[in-house]
Order: structure tokens, then sequence, then C-alpha cells
């Protein structure tokens, strides 16, 4: 009897000790256990439990289930409960066809997977307990990996530049977030596109983006990502961060009725350079950038900068298409009227010499015009080559520009009396100096000239006009002549380019030339002009 109640006691003490380890077990682990009885009462609820659902043990028993889902699924999840209670299935696994989603105490919801048990206790009564396990992480590393799949195969779907700006701005939203605004650099400036997932949002970022364009002066953070080439989160954005960061008033007014909370401005890099930087607005929770939402918005912006730079590349190759195009042009249709003379005179003097010499003097000056001519073309080619390779050779040195002007209108001031123009000048007495090359300058005056020339009538007058500006210096050429239609204003400084076919004596580059020479020196060129009423093409230069 003494060795009955010894081996029971030993099997008391190894039933509670399993218990104990079993319990420990339950306890430590971090998925979700819960238990609830047959009416869906929560009867155990565990560390795991709590710590992903953010209930307490003692908050959570006693509760339904039903506490712990979302409101659209508590309706059905009764009845799958006691369906598969009445199944001949001892254990389920839930969400094996849809998304099982869990709801937090804060209310948040969250993805999960989930196993379900059932167990008939001696007393009839029935038990049901539950393994959860929250797949936030996981589902988050899954739709990353999706989203950057889907954004490569979007953004090389397209050459062109428009294209690209479009898909880099729709994709981005809403997994990056609730607006975003990509300022590109082009030719030295800042170009502005902006997105929004809802209508009025959008409305609103669009506004920004047009009216208030970014310049490199301008104090927003934007401008400093741009020059470091270094992302830049700004958290906790209020009326007086804007104010120190929006240089109008309209501006801050549009983005307090956009609300963002937090905005995170990534640069997009290709080598050395950064040719864009994207701006994501987070207009909700205020944290939505965390460490893994920045390094999927980097690896995202090197997808999207990897895409404009072929889409650079592509227009770059098509422009070089074209120029070699308009080249073998120039050399095939231009260069042969020279080459023609030249041949035509030479053919002459070695087969049937002139016995007149002023007949002979003729064709040798003809020959030497038409190398002049060549010479000049070759010039030109070579000069707009250099432009469209960034590489003009420039020598600025201090220049008094009075002078260079007056060379410039000395050059052509033969064919103005030929044509029977009146060509004046007219600049002030204090015209300030310039940091300049004075033979490119003058380059860029007498290709004006040449123009005014060419377009003005017999009788008619061509001024060249100078004035000083706060940090520049104006050099004008006025015409009288037949003027520019509006729609060729916007062409007339590209290469080759025609606002009406006229016999030339030249490359068609003049006007090409001018403009890189001058935007070399830092200033900038444009025209003005009214069909019958003649043109003004001026040009600027930063002063010493």
């Amino acid at each position: 009897m003494t060795e009955l109640r010894a081996d029971h006691w030993r099997s008391d003490e190894e039933l509670r000790a399993s218990e104990a380890k079993f319990a420990g077990i339950l306890a430590i682990a971090a998925d979700a256990i819960i238990t609830i009885d047959d009416m869906h009462r929560i009867i155990h609820f565990n560390r795991g439990a709590e710590e992903i659902f953010g209930y307490a043990a003692d908050e959570a028993i006693g509760q339904s289930l039903s506490i712990l889902l979302p409101q659209r699924f508590r309706g059905t999840h009764d009845a799958q409960i006691r369906a598969f209670g009445e199944s001949g299935e001892t254990a389920r696994r839930m969400g094996h066809r849809r998304a099982v989603a869990g709801r937090r105490k804060n209310g948040d919801e969250f993805p999960a997977e989930a196993s379900i048990s059932k167990l008939d206790l001696p007393t009839r009564e029935r038990i049901y307990t539950v393994v959860l396990r929250d797949v936030t992480e996981r589902k988050w590393i899954e739709d990353a990996d999706r989203f950057l799949t889907d954004s490569g195969t979007r953004l090389s779907q397209s050459l062109q530049r428009e294209a690209v700006l479009d898909a880099i701005g729709d994709l981005a939203l809403p997994m990056l977030g609730d607006a975003c605004v990509i300022d590109v650099v082009e030719d030295g400036t800042m170009r502005r596109v902006a997105r929004a997932v809802d209508p009025e949002r959008h409305r609103l970022m669009t506004r920004l983006a047009a009216e208030f364009p970014r310049t490199w002066d301008s104090p927003s953070p934007v401008v400093d990502v741009l020059r470091r080439g270094r992302p830049e989160l700004i958290e906790g954005i209020d009326d007086d961060w804007l104010s120190r960061t929006e240089e109008y008033a309209e501006a801050i007014a549009l983005w307090q009725e956009v609300s963002a909370r937090s905005l995170y401005i990534v640069p997009l890099v290709v080598g050395d350079r950064t040719i864009a930087s994207l701006t994501l607005v987070d207009a909700k929770s205020g944290a939505r950038f965390t460490p893994e939402m920045r390094t999927l918005a980097q690896r995202f912006a090197l997808a999207a900068a990897l895409a404009l730079e072929n889409a650079r590349l592509y227009a770059a190759a098509k422009r070089a298409t074209s120029a070699r195009d308009e080249v073998l042009a120039v050399v095939s249709h231009d260069l042969r009227n020279p080459i023609s003379a030249i041949a035509m005179c030479a053919r002459i003097l070695r087969e049937a010499p002139p016995t007149d010499l002023a007949e002979r003097d003729r064709m040798l000056t003809a020959i030497t015009e038409a190398t002049v001519w060549m010479q000049g073309m070759i010039r030109d080619l070579l000069d707009v080559s250099a432009i469209e390779a960034g590489g003009l050779s420039v020598d600025r040195q201090p220049a008094a520009l009075g002078s260079i002007i007056a060379t410039a209108v000395d050059m052509v001031r033969g064919e103005v009396e030929q044509r029977s123009i009146r060509l004046s000048v007219d600049i002030p007495m204090d015209l300030r100096g310039v940091n300049a090359d004075a033979n490119r300058i003058v380059q860029v005056i007498t290709n004006l000239l040449g123009n005014a020339i060419k377009f003005t009538d017999a009788g008619g007058t061509v001024v060249v006009r100078a004035l000083n500006e706060p940090t520049s210096v104006v050099v004008s050429v006025v015409d009288s002549g037949i003027g520019i239609e509006p729609e060729a204003l916007a062409r007339i400084f590209d290469r080759f380019w025609q606002a009406r076919p006229t016999p030339r004596r030249g490359s068609g580059l003049g006007l090409a030339i001018a403009r890189g020479i001058v935007e070399a020196h830092g200033g900038r060129i444009w025209v003005e002009s009214e069909v019958g009423r003649g043109s003004v093409f001026s040009f600027s230069l930063p002063t010493l």
C-alpha cells in the first residue's frame, strides 16, 4: 500500500511538472496562443498574445474572441468555428484560401497566419485553441519585393522622358507616400512634377508644383538634397517649419491644406550626379517613414534614376542622329556650291586661262571667297559640336563691352552699306565691364547683326543697344525687318532651323552658336518680334 501511494505521488508530481513545463512553453512562445470555451470566450491568453494584440491577459480573459477580429469578420467567424466543431477534423489551418487579419487593442489591423484545434474534456466541455502568428514583417517584405519588381517593369516600358516621370509619380503612390513631388534638374534649372492619391490633395500638389517652382536659392531642403545627393527625413512638420522653408504665403497655405505630417526626400543619383529628387509626403500618421520604408524608397529611387538617365541618353542619341543627318545635309548641299565654284574656276585657269587680267583676278577672288565661306561653315560645325558636348572653349577675362560692340559693328559695316541699311549704336557712357571672351562675344554680335541685315530691306534700320542691369549688361540688336511669326519664336535658336526658306550663304547655325556662347558665359539670350514690325534679339552677360 505504501508503494502504491508512493507511485501515485510520483505520478502526480510528474504530471504537475509536465503541466508546468507546458505552461512555461506557452507563456514564452512568440506566437499568440489563445484558448476559448464553447461560448467563444477567452480562457487562456499567453504572453505572445499580449505582445501581438496589445491586451493584458486579465483584460482579454472572459471577453469574446471577436474583440481580436476586425469588425467585418465578426459576423462570420463564430459560424466558422461552429462548423469546425461539428466536423470530424481535430485541427484546421485558417486562412489557406484567404488572408486572416487580426485587430490590435489600438484598432490597427495586421495580417496573420492561424491554426485552430479542438479538445473535448472529460466534463463534456469543448475548448478551442488558436495559434496565431503576426506576419506583418514577412508580408511587408513580400509586398516590397513585388513593388520593386513591378516598378522595374513599368519604368522600363518607355524611353520617353515624360512617360518615365509619369511612371515614377504613379508608382510611388500609395506604397511610399500619400503624395509626392519630383524635382528634375534640367539645364541647370529645376522642373517639378507632383502627384497625390486623393483628387483634392492631387489638385493642391499640382498647384504647388506649377505655381511655386524651386530655384537654387530656395530655402527648401529639396535644394540641399539635390546638392549633397543624400536623403533627408523631416518629421513634425508645422507652421514654423513651413515659414522657414517656403518663400510665398500662398505656398504655405497650400501645404497646410495638404496636411503633410512628415516628408522623406530621396535623391535620384546616377554615378556622381544627382539628376532629380523624390519628395514623399506622409499626410496621415506622421510615422510612415520607418527605416524599412526609407530603404525601400532609396531602392526605388535607384531604379527611377536609371530610367530617367536612360531616357536622357535616348534623347541625346536621337539628337546626335539628327545632328549627324543635318551635318550630312550641310556637307552634301551647302558645301557643294563653294566646292563647285572652286573646281570650275580652277579648271578654267588650268585649261583656258583668261587673257584679261581683270577676269583672271575675278576668278581668283571667287576661289578665295569660296574658301572663306567653307572655312566659316566648318568652324560653325565645330563650334556647334563643342556646344552639344558641353566643351565650348571660352577664355573669360575682364573686358570693355563698348569696344567689343564697336569691333562687331565694323565687321558688318561694308555689308550694311551695300544693302543701303542704316546702322547705329546706342550705348551709355557708363556701360559696365564684363568678364568675357571678347572674340566669342564679337562672334555673337556679328551673328545677330548678320541675321538682322539679312531680313531687313533697303532703307531699313538696325540698332545695337546696351544697358546696365543690376547684375548684368543687356545687349540688343533691333531691326525694322519683316519680323518672325509667333509659332517660330520657340525654335528660332535651334540648329539648322529657319523661320522661312531663304537663299543663304552660311551653315544655318549662327543663332544656335550665339545661344551656346552666351550660356557658356552664364548669360541668357532671347528674342521678341512682331510680323511686319521687326525683331529685337537680346542677350545678357554678368558684370564684373
